[in-house]
């Protein structure tokens, strides 16, 4: 235990030298080199009132969504296809859902005792305003959608562990509600990026040409539920007895 100790504030202790040695004696020099003309176009034109302008005084998110926003919309459609791939392996026939519905009837539903569960309720609630402070707020201060629905994941993972994927499902949380949500969240991106071409006659993801700074907050929003629910379908998937989900499979392979 000692050892284990030591060794934490080992690591702190170098931490926190390396950082000061780094940011305020600045001994690698990075406060010598000059800025360079990509990055000063950045942060002339993020907030500018006009010409390539993403209306965001947060330069981080005008990069991400705006000016390399093809590349995180790529990589949006990447985790789509990562989930839709997901629910394909994994899907069930009508009638193995139904055989899977009567044997989880049959499990007993074990939850963590009432200490756990409390704690971990008011554990969700702090989780859920900071996520969608960092999402909502992510065209302003540092943060963004996907930033807050993975925090958001970390809130399900909770409420899967204290009080089971089963209890989730009987208050409404299941598969078809967390899909439809998901697609909600990629409609709203879609919408934003397209929107700029019928309405302005710009290009897509020209979101500039949108009021002030509504096309990046549209955005956050559709990656933070896009996130969220994502993760969530997949917990659900992932979430059935290993002992149910073989039953089913042996069957289907006998």
């Amino acid at each position: 235990m000692k050892r284990d100790v030591y060794v934490a504030v080992s690591f702190l202790l170098a931490f926190l030298v390396i950082s000061y040695a780094v940011t305020v004696k600045d001994v690698l020099g990075i406060a010598q080199n000059p800025l360079r003309p990509l990055g000063e176009f950045y942060l002339s034109h993020a907030f500018a009132h006009e010409g390539p302008t993403s209306h965001s005084p947060e330069v981080v998110t005008a990069i991400v969504w705006n000016y390399r926003g093809f590349d995180t919309l790529f990589e949006t459609f990447v985790f789509f296809l990562a989930i839709m791939g997901a629910l394909s392996v994994l899907r069930l026939t009508k009638e193995q859902e139904k055989e899977v519905r009567e044997l989880e009837a049959r499990e007993p539903h074990r939850q963590m005792d009432l200490i756990v569960r409390a704690t971990v309720k008011l554990v969700v609630i702090m989780i859920v305003s900071i996520s969608a402070s960092i999402a909502l707020h992510g065209h302003l201060t540092p943060g963004g959608g996907f930033q807050g629905g993975s925090a958001m994941a970390v809130a399900s993972l909770l409420l899967f562990a204290a009080f089971s994927k089963f209890t989730l499902e009987r208050k409404g949380l299941t598969l078809r509600h967390t899909v439809s949500a998901y697609a909600l969240g990629l409609a709203l991106i879609l919408t934003t990026v397209i929107v700029p071409v019928f309405l302005y006659g710009g290009k897509v993801l020209e979101i500039n040409l949108l009021p002030e700074e509504i096309g990046l907050f549209n955005l956050d929003v559709g990656e933070y539920t896009a996130v969220t629910f994502g993760f969530l379908t997949v917990f659900l998937v992932l979430g059935v007895s290993e002992w149910i989900f073989k039953n089913v499979l042996r069957r289907e392979v006998q």
